[in-house]
């Protein structure tokens, strides 16, 4: 059975603290891998302070016992819990610094209770975890770092920025408030000196980054639930809006079991149909959501996003019409 790197290092400290004598030949059968790969996994544990070494008196690989803490009282769904996490969530996709998080749960989870470990791990073996579509991290993990020193110790910063809103690369200070995993992405929320009001900045749009020795008082009043307010996703546009939409029966089970909006409420009718209603700042967002169920989705209000809806649906019926192959960009 193949294991990604993670799986096999957790597999490696199981195997360990097991008690069992494990040779590097052993080790590369129960991992299912070559000497050199199971050699090279033994450094990654060394490097990430879970101190492996062979042992010539035992003839066997052991793990130095002074690195880990006394075993703890933990349950089976506490354990459970954990490793999961572990090994089932963390990934390199969203997490910056991914090794450094997998090191810390390896070490936490190898101060279980072995009886804890093997039922669990039994437990895990059937589950797996669909993780969405998101911006790579690993591009952007160090400027990540730099940016949350800099909230901490509120340092001002100079970015180059590719604004898609501005259209073109801009160079701009910045006092950092905030950093935030949002949707499919990471995000700095800073005050802008150039545009003398509060952003959203994408990792991956930070062209360079520099700190600078001048510090700035933040906002006492800035509030990130509040900032975010009620938008649809992350971007608040207009005035606030009260949204309600008409799901058909063949949707209406899955847009009602999950939690789109924090303010939404459904109403199931005797028919199958769904009754969904939210309040929404600015209906840009919402619109490409509802456009997402084509004709099983009907907007009773507000009249704006109805006109938004009909607006795009006939952009759409002429591109096929009319043969369009590539989208027109429009203001």
């Amino acid at each position: 059975m193949k294991r990604n790197r993670t799986q096999r290092l957790i597999r490696i400290v199981q195997l360990l603290q097991a008690g069992r004598r494990y040779d590097i030949e052993e080790l590369a059968q129960e991992l299912y891998v070559s000497r050199r790969t199971a050699f090279r996994d033994i450094r990654v544990l060394n490097d990430s302070g879970i101190v492996c070494h062979f042992d010539p008196d035992t003839e066997s690989y052991v793990i130095d016992q002074s690195y880990y803490l006394p075993p703890v009282n933990v349950t089976i769904e506490e354990g459970l819990a954990l490793m999961l996490l572990t090994r089932k969530f963390v990934n390199r996709q969203t997490i910056p610094s991914v090794s450094a998080a997998v090191s810390a749960g390896l070490k936490i989870e190898s101060v279980l209770p072995a009886e804890v470990r093997r039922f669990c791990g039994r437990l895990l073996d059937g589950v797996s975890v669909d993780r969405q579509q998101v911006s790579d991290v690993e591009s952007v993990a160090g400027a990540i770092n730099r940016v949350q020193h800099a909230v901490a110790e509120k340092r001002k910063l100079h970015i180059a920025y590719d604004s898609y809103y501005e259209r073109r690369e801009i160079e701009l200070t910045v006092h950092p408030y905030w950093v935030t995993f949002r949707r499919r992405g990471w995000y700095m929320i800073a005050y802008s000196e150039m545009h003398l009001e509060v952003r959203t900045f994408k990792f991956e749009r930070i062209v360079d980054l520099g700190e600078l020795d001048e510090t700035f008082r933040p906002d006492p009043d800035f509030n990130i639930d509040h900032y975010f307010g009620n938008a649809w996703h992350m971007v608040r546009g207009g005035d606030p809006q009260h949204v309600e939409v008409h799901f058909s029966s063949k949707v209406a089970g899955n847009v009602d079991e999950v939690a789109w909006h924090p303010t939404q409420r459904t109403r199931r009718r005797s028919d199958g149909t769904l009754v969904f209603e939210a309040d929404v700042d600015g209906v840009d967002e919402i619109a490409w959501w509802i456009l997402g169920y084509g004709d099983q989705a009907i907007v009773k209000e507000p009249e704006i996003l109805r006109l938004m809806i009909s607006s795009h649906a006939k952009n759409l019926v002429r591109y096929y019409e009319n043969g369009v192959t590539t989208p027109i960009a429009r203001e």
